[in-house]
């Protein structure tokens, strides 16, 4: 959750991590009926209840219903896999992609997106991964993208994550897929609208992180079939896949790809680079100053 439209507003049972003046929060603020976006389902709803809320069935928005004490209602998106709650993908949306011309790349690949067709610019990453553990503590993957500018720093309004979902320009959205309904082929998706990026964003990362991974002792062993792929949301057509997990074994966070600007076109470079530190090592490397 983001800490930056109300500092006055009292915590209970809060644990914070700072970015910079960005505060990420494992929290209830029982005043909003706010609740941590990164903790499992089950967890959200055994704290609500504790503190008096009635959490619902999730809608088909796909957020959770939360009714509060006071009586009012607060939709609550909910994200992360889990390997005892993990959705079943959509088989039938899958086959509705064409992936005939969809390209295989490898680590340090560079190719174009649209240096042949400059209207392709609605496009959606599709994500998705096994996880193989039999442990007794939950497997919880997240994505987040970091809209880096020249200096390689990310603005904190620019990092989108689970409790800060969309960019202000609206080109970069997560859990969204510009209402292809493709999302619900994915373990998790992101919208992209290259249009609305502004001029001084060179490239967008998109990063996948393990959840708690050091107190739960998880790590990217336990992580197979990751792919990458990059959707043409209007025909529904792969552009590229790419096989990210490959090589990872102790690693707890992994930066996937990068789309950069390269003179007037945009680029996708594959890299695959595991990072041990979590979500704390993706923002000292995209340049979010750490506390």
């Amino acid at each position: 959750m983001l800490n930056i439209d109300n500092p006055n507003i009292s915590i209970r049972n809060s644990e914070q991590r700072r970015y910079g003046s960005l505060v990420v929060e494992t929290s209830i603020r029982k005043e909003k009926g706010f609740i941590d976006l990164s903790q499992p389902v089950q967890a959200i709803e055994r704290q609500m209840r504790s503190t008096g809320n009635i959490v619902n069935s999730q809608n088909s928005s796909g957020y959770t219903n939360v009714v509060n004490s006071s009586g009012s209602v607060n939709q609550v998106a909910v994200s992360g896999e889990s390997t005892t709650d993990k959705p079943a993908k959509n088989k039938a949306v899958r086959t509705s992609i064409n992936a005939n011309n969809s390209m295989r790349l490898q680590r340090g690949q560079k190719i174009s997106i649209n240096s042949k067709t400059q209207n392709l610019s609605k496009l959606v990453v599709g994500l998705d991964w096994d996880v193989n553990f039999n442990g007794n503590t939950e497997f919880d993957l997240d994505t987040s993208i970091f809209m880096v500018d020249g200096n390689n720093n990310t603005a904190e309004e620019n990092f989108i994550f689970y409790g800060n979902p969309r960019s202000r320009d609206g080109g970069v959205i997560l859990d969204k897929d510009h209402n292809s309904l493709l999302k619900d082929g994915f373990d998790g998706t992101v919208e992209i609208n290259l249009n609305l990026i502004p001029s001084h964003i060179q490239k967008l990362a998109f990063t996948v992180t393990i959840y708690e991974a050091d107190k739960r002792h998880h790590n990217f062993a336990a992580v197979s079939n990751g792919y990458f792929r990059i959707i043409d949301a209007k025909t529904k057509s792969e552009i590229i896949n790419y096989n990210f997990n490959q090589g990872l074994k102790y690693e707890t966070a992994v930066v996937v790809a990068e789309i950069y600007r390269y003179k007037n076109e945009w680029k996708i470079s594959p890299i695959g680079s595991g990072f041990n530190g979590g979500l704390q090592a993706l923002c000292d490397n995209y340049g979010i100053d750490t506390k």
